[in-house]
């Protein structure tokens, strides 16, 4: 037993597999989140709040364009997103909107989708789509753009009053 030599060679390896297989599966692991694009659509505390600012409308609208109405959201934590907004009713007429809807972020890409909830004159509700950058340290939306597939575009801007 002892000072016996014991040659290598003939060995049992009870787990050569195992290792292998334990091995692979690291390298697999590894490589593949090697590629992996992680975005943050986490809602953000920052941008939770209520903001106010003007929207400004685009040629073919019932005003004359570059006309500047109010224009306000509720940005909640859950990723909802409420807005008021002044408008003109066949050119002549003031009203209020409202709109309920869904938002994201992106980086500093801040994205909605809304319903109106009300239309005056008794129209259709509809849905529009609207972007803008958001900039935490000012507290602003700016560069923000709004289409309505039935018609009509504005471009916006807002700041945070509140959170």
């Amino acid at each position: 037993m002892f000072g016996e030599k014991i040659n290598i060679a003939t060995m049992k390896k009870p787990f050569p597999r195992f290792g292998s297989f334990v091995l692979l599966y690291f390298i697999v692991l590894t490589l593949a989140n090697c590629n992996t694009t992680h975005i943050n659509k986490t809602p953000s505390k920052n941008i939770e709040g209520l903001w106010i600012g003007t929207y400004t409308v685009g040629e073919g609208e019932p005003v004359p364009a570059e006309t500047s109405f109010f224009f306000s959201f509720s940005i909640f934590p859950d990723g909802k997103l409420s807005y008021k907004s002044k408008g003109f009713y066949q050119g002549s007429k003031e009203y209020i909107t409202f709109a309920d809807g869904t938002w994201t972020l992106e980086g500093n890409k801040f994205s909605f989708k809304v319903t109106t909830v009300n239309i005056a004159g008794g129209g259709y509700q509809h849905t529009q789509y609207g972007t803008a950058n958001y900039n935490a340290p000012t507290g602003t939306l700016t560069n923000g753009a709004i289409s309505d597939p039935n018609g009509g575009n504005a471009i916006w801007k807002m700041n945070k009053v509140k959170s």
